[in-house]
C-alpha cells in the first residue's frame, strides 16, 4: 500500500462547470473535478510499480501518460475534490496488486462419466418423444 498523503504534491486538479441538478447554482459554479496525475514523471512511484500500473489499469491512462479521474456527484468542489481524491487511491491500489496466476484443474473420471451418463439419458429421452413412422 502507498501513503496516500504523499500523491498530494503530485496530483493537479480541474476543474469546470457540472451538469445536472442545481439551478442557477449549477450554471455559475465550478463543482466538476477532474484528477490529473502524470504516471510517468511520478517521483513516489518506482520503474517496477509504474509498469504494473501500466499493466493492470493501462485502459484508463490516456496518450500523454496521465490518469485521470473525474466527479461530479455533488454540488460542492471539495467534497468532489475528496471523492475523486478517494477514486485516484483506490484506482492506484487496485493496479498495484499482483494478480494470481490462474490453476488449471484435470476434470476427474467420476465427473466425465457422469457427464456423458447424463447426455446420453438426455438422449434417450429426446429420442422417445419422436414420432414412430410405420
Amino acid at each position: 500500500m502507498i501513503d496516500a498523503n504523499a500523491f498530494l504534491k503530485e496530483v493537479n486538479y480541474l476543474t469546470a462547470r457540472s451538469k445536472g441538478s442545481g439551478g442557477q447554482h449549477v450554471n455559475k459554479v465550478e463543482t466538476k473535478v477532474t484528477l490529473v496525475f502524470n504516471l510517468a514523471e511520478s517521483k513516489l512511484l518506482e520503474s517496477n510499480q509504474k509498469q504494473l500500473l501500466l499493466q493492470n489499469i493501462g485502459n484508463k491512462i490516456n496518450t500523454k501518460g496521465n490518469i485521470q479521474v473525474t466527479t461530479q456527484k455533488y454540488n460542492s468542489q471539495i467534497k468532489n475534490k475528496v471523492l475523486c481524491f478517494q477514486k485516484f487511491i483506490a484506482l492506484i491500489n487496485e493496479g498495484l496488486k499482483v494478480k494470481k496466476k490462474r490453476k488449471k484443474h484435470r476434470i476427474s473420471t467420476g465427473q466425465k462419466e457422469k457427464r456423458l451418463k447424463e447426455k446420453k439419458r438426455r438422449s434417450n429421452l429426446k429420442e422417445f418423444r419422436k414420432r414412430i413412422n410405420e
